[in-house]
């Protein structure tokens, strides 16, 4: 192995605009010799401004650029990979940053180690930020201890018992270009799109047998409240996903990897008996999970003891394997009122409500999760659904996309918005709500509200949750509606069985205007405080532009 290897640095970007330059800086600022680094970005279809932060970095000959429409994390790792062409790939995330000794000390340490060049799957420590305070994470000195790592050997390996977490997140890990392609290259992207290192690493992990640790922090995990992994609560680390429970796909893929390598029946045979006990952890793992993951609950609007209901809370339940829910069931009040109750009711991080006979896919609240875990700040993320009717027969396949007025409506909103221009909800089935001050004071208030917004609860809530928190739209259907006998329409989505061309039930706009107006003047040091300065003057400027309408 040269003493002085190439390192191709791959970056991989998502609406990060704020923190990529930081990350690109510190890949360029290496004490490593120049013509020994490259680059490369892949910006996997940003629209919050990242693409104008990359041309300041053009003059250099070591920087690249790739850009592409949205498609995941693994599908941007692979695209870098694919230009690279060092000996040597490090993964880095656009939110955080090497320290300028990365590259020297990981080829220090390569030389030492004397590894077959194309078979080096190495991780290294990290320390642990406060993006906001820029302070160092107290409660966890750094990755290793955080993971448990710090206890393992300086080389791990198949035939050893695993009992955490054995790897580092990107900005930590260090593949033989040739082996991570490979690798890479076999995962299924469409299937993978984030948390890409949680699927690469044991894959890699399986096919090398080993993976070396480097005990030195060369990298610096940044926290800012919608990492992956963790986030800061009142200034301190909390771990989210457990990165061992990302459920049964991962699974099914690393089985099939290894019954596909060309690998000796011994290896074989060590390799699925790591598989077993990685599954064994799972599970051992999801008993605690609750408290190291949010919690989602679904809430059913409806008859509790109709057969329609118990359907649509046993879909429900069924629907993610990693999150516990809580499904309740409400009759006989307003939609807001018992939206209202069912949101006093619980502590839970994130909701879902729906009307009895819709039913979520069973990736449907992952989806959504997996959105919103990497690095999507948003109130409200709603996606598509298909409609069906009385009788359960499918009218249509993809209603926000193809219905008359949500389609011009939404025709000109980016998948991802700090809110929206016009009172356009979201509709039921589709949309998680993440609990907030604001919303919590809302639902408390709402019995001061007007008979017509006690009636259109949830369209009022969907209006308050995107103005004042922003929302996220992606396209992937997974959900159904499912139309009561006789409906022809409800609040922002067409029901009509036979034709979803027509026009819309007109929502209660004044009234709601009137509402938010009274409420935001009786709740502003709330507002202050719980909006960011920018979102506050946006939310003034909406109110000001509809009461001039």
């Amino acid at each position: 192995m040269t003493a002085q290897p190439k390192f191709s640095i791959v970056i991989c970007n998502y609406n990060y605009a704020a923190l990529v330059g930081n990350a690109i800086r510190s890949a360029l600022a290496q004490d490593y010799p120049p013509e020994r680094v490259q680059v490369i970005v892949v910006d996997d279809g940003s629209t919050d401004g990242s693409r104008d932060v990359y041309p300041q970095f053009a003059s250099d000959p070591r920087f690249q650029a790739l850009l592409q429409d949205n498609r995941g994390q693994t599908a941007a790792f692979c695209a870098g990979v694919r230009a690279a062409d060092g000996d040597f790939v490090c993964l880095l995330d656009s939110d955080d940053i090497y320290l300028p000794n990365k590259l020297a000390r990981v080829a220090a340490h390569l030389a030492i180690l004397n590894l077959v060049p194309d078979q080096v799957f190495l991780c290294h420590d990290l320390a642990i930020e406060n993006s906001q305070s820029g302070h160092a994470v107290t409660d966890s000195r750094t990755w290793f201890d955080l993971t448990g790592i710090s206890q393992l050997p300086d080389r791990l390996t198949l035939d050893q018992p695993v009992t955490h977490f054995p790897y580092s997140i990107p900005c930590g890990l260090v593949f033989s270009r040739a082996l991570l392609m490979e690798c890479l290259e076999v995962v299924p992207a469409w299937e993978f799109r984030n948390g890409a290192d949680g699927v690469i690493c044991p894959s890699v992990f399986l096919h090398t047998g080993s993976v070396h640790y480097l005990r030195e922090c060369l990298g610096v995990y940044r926290i800012h409240g919608s990492n992956a992994f963790a986030s800061m609560i009142d200034g301190r680390y909390t771990p989210r996903f457990n990165p061992l429970a990302r459920g049964p796909k991962t699974q099914r893929f690393l089985e099939h990897w290894v019954d596909t390598r060309d690998k000796s029946k011994p290896e074989r045979m060590l390799a699925l008996q790591y598989l077993r006990n990685r599954e064994h952890l799972v599970r051992r793992a999801s008993a605690s999970r609750a408290l190291a993951e949010p919690t989602v609950d679904v809430v059913v609007l409806g008859d509790s003891d109709g057969p329609v209901a118990q359907e649509s809370a046993t879909s429900s339940l069924q629907s993610h394997e990693a999150v516990r829910f809580s499904v309740r069931r409400w009759d006989g009040s307003t939609e807001l009122a018992a939206m209202a109750r069912a949101w006093a009711d619980t502590d839970a991080e994130y909701l879902v409500f729906m009307r009895a006979g819709d039913r979520l896919d069973r990736d449907f609240v992952e989806q959504h999760l997996n959105l919103r875990q990497q690095g999507t700040l948003v109130g409200l993320s709603c996606s598509d659904l298909r409609l069906l009717s009385a009788q359960g027969s499918l009218v249509h396949t993809s209603v926000m996309r193809h219905s008359g007025a949500w389609k011009l409506a939404l025709q000109t909103v980016p998948p991802m918005a700090t809110g929206l221009r016009d009172w356009v909800a979201s509709p039921w089935s589709t949309s998680m709500l993440q609990r907030n001050a604001l919303l919590d004071r809302l639902f408390a208030r709402h019995a001061t509200a007007p008979p017509e917004l006690q009636a259109a609860g949830f369209w009022l809530t969907c209006q308050f949750a995107h103005h004042t928190a922003g929302i996220v739209r992606f396209r992937e259907t997974l959900s159904s509606c499912r139309l009561a006998p006789g409906t022809t329409a409800s609040y922002g989505l067409l029901l009509a069985a036979g034709d979803i061309h027509g026009a819309l039930v007109t929502p209660p706009v004044d009234a709601a205007l009137a509402w938010l107006q009274d409420f935001y003047q009786q709740e502003l040091p709330l507002f202050r405080q719980s909006l960011p300065p920018a979102w506050h003057q946006r939310f003034v400027a909406w109110l000001a532009a509809q009461r001039a309408q």
